[in-house]
């Protein structure tokens, strides 16, 4: 039987910058199904060819005209954008050598289709998410430097306290629930970036990189983990977390070669366990919550350091990507570790391209990721390849129409990776993969923006299945947002979310 779950959410922001309703995806399963929206700073493919340093996100060459304007606070590694009004620019900016930005915001959010009482193991605490689910205060504050005429530097610290759980009465809930969704805080950006020659470029710290042409789903976007606690709630560009990395930049022509270390082994931040987001009934029967394993953080070593390289070409009205990694996995396997079993993560190769073309009011992308050395749980590491093709047509006055389609293929495939129970993988000691041979995704979206574009409604449906044992639909999500400047310095946003829950053996679908 399908089921739902609908979220009511309001945000309410004020002060220097803007800040989106935020919020988060699935788990480290749910995030190949549904999981990846806007990709923040795409190069324009509609503009005529430049070179490559000129179209790239990590341009240097405004300093000296322009010091830090509007966009170099709309960042891409921040999901806030600085919408100050002319007053608060010129205090902001009289020490032209530095910038100092914040933004306070106020998010709430009701359930009003979940059930009072969640899911549980015999002997645990059934938690009510009903009602009240969020109630929110975020601020964030931002410090850009300029040094010399090619070097500069960001920080971008934000924290948030969400007292929806004090009101509802924090002895109802788990400390795993109150520890990750009550309060948090983060380093968002921590870089220096500068020049070292006109054709060379280094970016050294806390940063965000962004691959692919999609805007709703991630194929080749696989740089940066995801805070995963909350699904479906705002677009990826607040979702990513930011690593330390060093990056170097080579241009040539219309060409672009990234190389990138990555030294911080980031792990998603994913639901807490037994929440909404992850009832304990995730994999089928309930777990008791002292019974689902910890995971292993992996640590700062020569091991753990990732690997990436990219070639980008921008060209007139299409371009082309390239792209090579050796990142961490987002999928987890158990081992037992003095007879207690913990939660680990291995690291995969990846293979991959994208590209887009514009065509009169159309703009058609594809992506493609062969993905080598998938460590699945209830069998041997297996290859996976990943494929995406969709479109944009702008053709209707302040309109976007978008439809994208992936499929993701798992070479030398074995059934009783999606038919294997909990009780069969618990005497291997292990949990049930739940992953099909082909795994569809479909994501269509409309927005459209009116009011002077001072309000922009977009409507959002994601939908997942396959083949395989057992029904064909796995569920997925719908979302209707409005996003509205009431002035430069309040913004308003409101939505609604549709979780539709699949039929098929793949559970955590079924919430």
């Amino acid at each position: 039987m399908r089921r739902h779950k609908i979220i009511l959410a309001l945000s309410l922001c004020a002060g220097l910058t803007s800040a989106l309703f935020t919020a988060g995806i699935l788990a480290d399963e749910l995030e190949d199904a549904m999981s990846g929206f806007d990709d923040f700073d795409k190069p324009a493919t509609s503009t005529p060819a430049t070179t490559a340093k000129e179209d790239s996100g990590d341009d240097l060459s405004d300093l000296d005209e322009s010091g830090f304007g509007d966009s170099d606070l709309d960042d891409s590694s921040s999901g806030d954008h600085y919408i100050g009004n002319a007053a608060d620019r010129d205090i902001d900016t009289k020490a032209d050598w530095y910038t100092i930005s914040g933004y306070t915001s106020l998010l709430g959010a009701y359930n009003y289709a979940q059930s009072d009482q969640s899911v549980v193991a015999p002997g645990d605490m059934p938690m009510d998410f009903s009602g009240l689910s969020r109630a929110r205060v975020k601020g964030g504050l931002t410090l850009e430097m300029k040094h010399g005429d090619n070097w500069r530097s960001k920080f971008d610290v934000m924290a948030w306290y969400d007292a929806s759980w004090a009101i509802n009465g924090r002895d109802g809930y788990t400390q795993d629930v109150l520890d990750t969704y009550e309060s948090f805080y983060d380093l968002k950006d921590a870089y220096i970036q500068g020049s070292l020659n006109r054709s060379l470029d280094l970016k050294f710290g806390r940063q965000v990189v962004i691959w692919g042409k999609s805007d709703s789903i991630r194929i080749t976007d696989i740089i940066n983990p995801l805070d995963n606690r909350e699904p479906g709630m705002v677009d990826i560009e607040d979702l990513r977390l930011s690593e330390t990395m060093t990056r170097m930049d080579y241009y040539f022509g219309h060409w672009g070669l990234s190389a990138i270390i990555i030294h911080e082994p980031r792990l998603e931040i994913e639901p807490a366990f037994g929440s909404d987001y992850r009832p304990s009934d995730v994999f089928g029967t309930p777990i008791p919550y002292a019974r689902f394993p910890d995971r292993t953080e992996p640590s700062w070593s020569t091991d753990n350091t990732q690997y990436a390289m990219s070639l980008d070409g921008h060209f007139t009205g299409w371009d082309l990507s390239l792209y090579a990694a050796n990142v961490f996995d987002n999928r987890f396997d158990i081992e037992i570790i003095n007879t207690a079993a913990v939660r680990y993560y291995d690291k995969i190769n990846m293979l991959g391209f994208a590209g887009n073309v514009v065509s009169g009011s159309w703009l058609f992308k594809a992506e493609s990721a062969f993905i080598n050395d998938i460590n699945y749980r209830s069998t041997d590491r297996k290859n996976r390849l990943d494929l995406l093709i969709g479109f944009d047509y702008m053709g209707i006055k302040d309109t976007v129409l978008s439809l994208e389609l992936a499929d993701r293929h798992i070479f030398d495939y074995e059934e009783h990776m999606l038919t294997l129970t909990l009780e069969q993988a618990a005497l291997q000691g292990t949990i049930p993969d739940f992953v099909r041979q082909d795994s569809l995704q479909l994501a269509f979206r409309s927005s459209y923006s009116f009011d002077h574009d001072n309000a922009t409604v977009t409507y959002l449906l994601s939908l997942a299945g396959g083949n395989g044992a057992g029904d064909s639909f796995d569920g997925g999500f719908q979302r209707l947002w409005i996003d509205y400047k009431y002035t430069d310095a309040i913004s308003l946003d409101a939505g609604i979310v549709d979780y539709i829950g699949g039929n098929s053996l793949i559970p955590f679908y079924q919430a």
